[in-house]
């Protein structure tokens, strides 16, 4: 599990949750985390019954639920953007929000723990019928 000492050294921020909270904090935004990159568990192995991260991923969490923080409380948010005669409004939620902040500065350590897009892909280029028979 992520404590507040590793969030402090690898996001710069500070923080005096207790502990029963900050386990909260970090036990849901591991499960939204794993969500958003298809994981079935956190990566990491159990040392003395606590779950011990990866650096890379413990960075990565780290930094998701510094974005997380930065937007609670907000909810969902209705933006609007005008040009000239021309207005468009917008929803925008949190999590995907905190999601994608991250997703630019730590695509490579996404790339490598994702499952997102795994498997068997299927593409036809051309249509093709095959015809038994006259008609």
């Amino acid at each position: 599990m992520l404590t507040q000492e590793q969030y402090t050294l690898y996001t710069g921020m500070k923080t005096s949750y207790s502990e029963s909270d900050w386990n909260t904090i970090v036990s849901v935004a591991e499960m939204r985390l794993a969500s958003f990159l298809c994981l079935e568990d956190i990566p990491g192995t159990e040392e003395s019954g606590v779950v011990v991260l990866p650096d890379d991923f413990a960075l990565l969490l780290a930094n998701f639920i510094c974005a997380v923080l930065k937007f609670q409380g907000d909810g969902d948010t209705v933006e609007s953007k005008s040009v000239r005669n021309f207005t468009i409004n917008f929803k925008s939620s949190s999590a995907t929000d905190a999601f994608s902040q991250i997703a630019t500065q730590y695509g490579d350590i996404i790339e490598k723990y994702s499952q997102c897009g795994m498997g068997v892909k299927v593409e036809r280029s051309a249509c093709r019928c095959c015809y038994y028979g006259r008609f």
